[in-house]
């Protein structure tokens, strides 16, 4: 459920304190006051989804506030009040209707009303968020730029992006997502769920090529005690797990061909049995996939299940390379470089022409991914207020010198990062990048210290620290040991 904000201004201590204990229970953000003015403070600064206001209070009546504040231009104008009161008094409930209330509460107050209440101006604040997620942003900006859900595009998303919005609306229809590595699938997938009235139930996340065949069976669809050797207790399946909510199946095209007939069932019938078990098991879930592979190719060479490839290809949607709308590229890395920026809390403000022309002429083969962390390791290395071309890393992209940063791979060990730093700025320093110590010290030690900064930058997330480096998760954590960082 969407967490509601919520000011309360009651003057009676126990009354406050109930209120706000019951909706800070349910998951909402609540502010209290005891009178009229400091209500008026705050709201000049903030705004509320819901206030539930009392209609005496020490220093003014309640309704002429309301009145006085839902007019154009007033602090409540955009704001939905529930009056509070003492008293049964018709008249005193048409004046706060009139006044602009959306509803009228009388003390002792029932629970289940105000829950009703409450439940009612949820779905009116998710409906509103659900018809401004596909949005253009503000013109004076960024023209010609969309958004949906945390996905960001110029026009040649905008198609996807509305077919996406429609169908998620439509719960029960399978989708496709298709598109290179990089591209967004995951993120997009999200948003279909956030953006359904599933919303509220599990997203559940499966790569099926990160999971050997032999394994994934039971973590589909969970196993009972003694299906195997080390089955020592039942365990519940994700399937079953996601149940009412989404499950995305990520990397579809790597699924064994011999699950591939299971998952069929689920979609066809919602019901699948657990390894080793012989209960029929009922669930309602929303299938979303996604892969990077060519799926009809693997259909003709036998590799796909023809009827399978035709039920998940309900809905396909394709997400475009980067290097396809490059006038992406700018809004994609303004954005992140606001999120690197606050989240690592540094001072940079923007990118030079020179770092704006190579973003543009770049193809970013790892797609939006590869845009991401580019960014975030130049915000890592740049001191100044501008990131230059130097920070960002870009294979075969010329620094401000004409000097090139070597390329370095997903694949590649931290060495060859560390090994291309201490080159390209050993030449040439770029505008803005921290120099890095030229004092001699061998290679191992140069690693050693990239390896501690990135970790010290992103506060020992060693998730992110693997995706600025460029490497495989386990291989820092080989590297962490071997240098002994933790």
């Amino acid at each position: 459920m969407t967490e509601l904000s919520v000011l309360i201004v009651e003057d009676d201590q126990l009354q406050r304190k109930a209120l706000q204990d019951l909706l800070r229970k349910r998951g909402h953000a609540v502010t209290s006051h005891e009178t009229l003015s400091e209500a008026r403070k705050t709201l000049s600064k903030q705004t509320f989804d819901l206030v539930l206001l009392d209609q005496s209070l020490p220093d003014g009546d309640g309704l002429a506030f309301l009145e006085e504040t839902k007019v154009p231009g007033g602090l409540l104008v955009n704001t939905d009040v529930v009056v509070v009161t003492g008293h049964t008094d018709v008249s005193r409930a048409v004046r706060a209707i009139k006044g602009g209330a959306y509803d009228y509460l009388t003390k002792p107050y029932e629970e289940d009303y105000l829950s009703k209440i409450v439940r009612n101006i949820t779905t009116k604040v998710e409906l509103a968020q659900r018809v401004q997620s596909l949005s253009k942003l503000s013109a004076s900006e960024q023209p010609d730029v969309w958004q949906l859900d945390e996905m960001i595009g110029t026009d040649a998303l905008r198609d996807v992006f509305g077919v996406a919005q429609r169908v998620a609306e439509v719960d029960c229809t399978t989708v496709m997502i298709l598109g290179e590595t990089g591209t967004g699938k995951g993120v997009l997938a999200r948003a279909i769920h956030r953006l359904s009235n599933r919303r509220a139930q599990p997203f559940v996340d499966i790569n099926c090529s990160a999971i050997p065949g032999q394994l994934l069976e039971t973590e589909l669809f969970g196993h009972e005690q003694g299906a195997f050797t080390d089955a020592k207790n039942s365990r519940t399946g994700l399937m079953e797990a996601a149940d009412c909510g989404t499950v995305f199946l990520d990397e579809i095209g790597d699924m064994p061909l011999d699950l591939q007939s299971k998952l069929l069932k689920v979609i066809e019938e919602k019901q699948f049995r657990r390894v080793g078990g012989v209960k029929t098991i009922r669930v309602d879930v929303r299938i979303v996939a996604a892969t990077c592979r060519d799926l009809a190719a693997l259909v003709s060479e036998g590799r796909f299940r023809r009827d399978l490839y035709y039920r998940l290809c309900v809905f396909p949607l394709t997400l475009p390379p980067l290097r396809d709308h490059r006038n992406t590229i700018m809004p994609l890395a303004l954005h992140y470089l606001e999120v690197s920026r606050r989240e690592l809390q540094r001072k940079v403000k923007g990118f030079t022409p020179a770092a704006i022309q190579a973003m543009r002429v770049y193809d970013w083969p790892g797609n939006v991914r590869e845009l991401r962390n580019a960014v975030e390791r130049a915000v890592i290395l740049t001191t100044g207020d501008e990131v230059d071309v130097g920070a960002l890393w870009l294979p075969g992209v010329a620094g401000g010198t004409g000097n090139s940063v070597p390329a370095v791979s997903s694949a590649a060990p931290v060495a060859a990062a560390a090994e291309a730093v201490v080159a390209a700025e050993a030449s040439a320093p770029a505008k803005g990048i921290e120099p890095m110590e030229l004092t001699p010290m061998t290679l191992s030690e140069c690693e050693r210290r990239l390896i501690e900064n990135t970790l010290k930058s992103v506060n020992g997330n060693r998730n992110r620290a693997a995706e600025i480096l460029g490497i495989h998760r386990t291989t820092l954590y080989k590297k962490i040991a071997e240098h002994k960082l933790g």
